[in-house]
């Protein structure tokens, strides 16, 4: 009996670092979505939280822990998110359009998401690197294939991330709406060297795309 008890003191003990975990990377979040963007710091990350500083070094050796596996869980989120609609482009500008519109309209859709992710993509390093990697995977494709104008790869990655990035800022202060989204994907589809008639076909394209998709998560949350 003696040895069951001290089994489910220890779960309780884990469960209860996981919920105080837990509850530290969601403030975390919080002060990421800050709208006034205040500087996120030790202090402010465990008064959001309710806990000790104390506390806070059980669970993380020091900010640049924490904010490594806020990265990693926001990498996630936008992997479990984009990742089936990525795939099943085959054209590789149209599915880098395809997974920036439905991107954007996500975060025309929640400001507070919106402004975790502009910030995120200037101060996370891994989630800079996780958002540079699939749009390079994307955009070499397209430039093996003859598809892509410009001839700076590199140049071509960072195009997408700025306007991206700054499109996040916009929705985090309730300036950029869903009705933009196409605009805005005209714009990086020509920026990248696409005409002005190819650039409103892949645009279409890509909003068409995310219409699906869209439909598919709402035939999937209803079953």
């Amino acid at each position: 009996m003696a040895r069951v008890n001290l089994e489910r003191r220890a779960e309780i003990g884990r469960e209860k670092r996981a919920r105080t975990r837990a509850a530290i990377l969601g403030a975390a979040r919080a002060c990421y979505s800050d709208p006034d963007g205040t500087p996120i710091t030790i202090e402010s990350v465990t008064q959001a939280a309710g806990v000790a500083k104390g506390t806070f070094y059980v669970h993380f050796s020091d900010l640049a822990a924490l904010e490594a596996d806020l990265g990693d869980a926001i990498i996630l989120e936008l992997a479990d998110r984009h990742e089936s609609a990525r795939q099943a482009v085959a054209d590789p500008l149209d599915r880098m359009a395809t997974a920036v519109a439905i991107f954007l309209r996500d975060l025309a859709a929640s400001p507070a998401q919106a402004r975790l992710v502009a910030r995120a993509i200037v101060a996370l390093p891994d989630v800079a690197t996780a958002v540079q990697g699939r749009l390079r995977a994307d955009l070499t494709e397209a430039q093996l294939a003859g598809s892509l104008s410009l001839a700076s790869l590199d140049l071509a990655v960072r195009i997408v991330v700025a306007l991206v990035q700054q499109a996040a800022v916009l929705s985090g202060d309730g300036k950029l709406g869903a009705d933009a989204i196409p605009e805005l994907l005209r714009a990086i589809l020509r920026a990248l060297g696409c005409t002005p008639e190819k650039a409103a076909e892949r645009t279409r394209t890509a909003i068409g795309n995310a219409d699906q998709f869209a439909q598919h998560i709402i035939a999937q949350s209803v079953r």
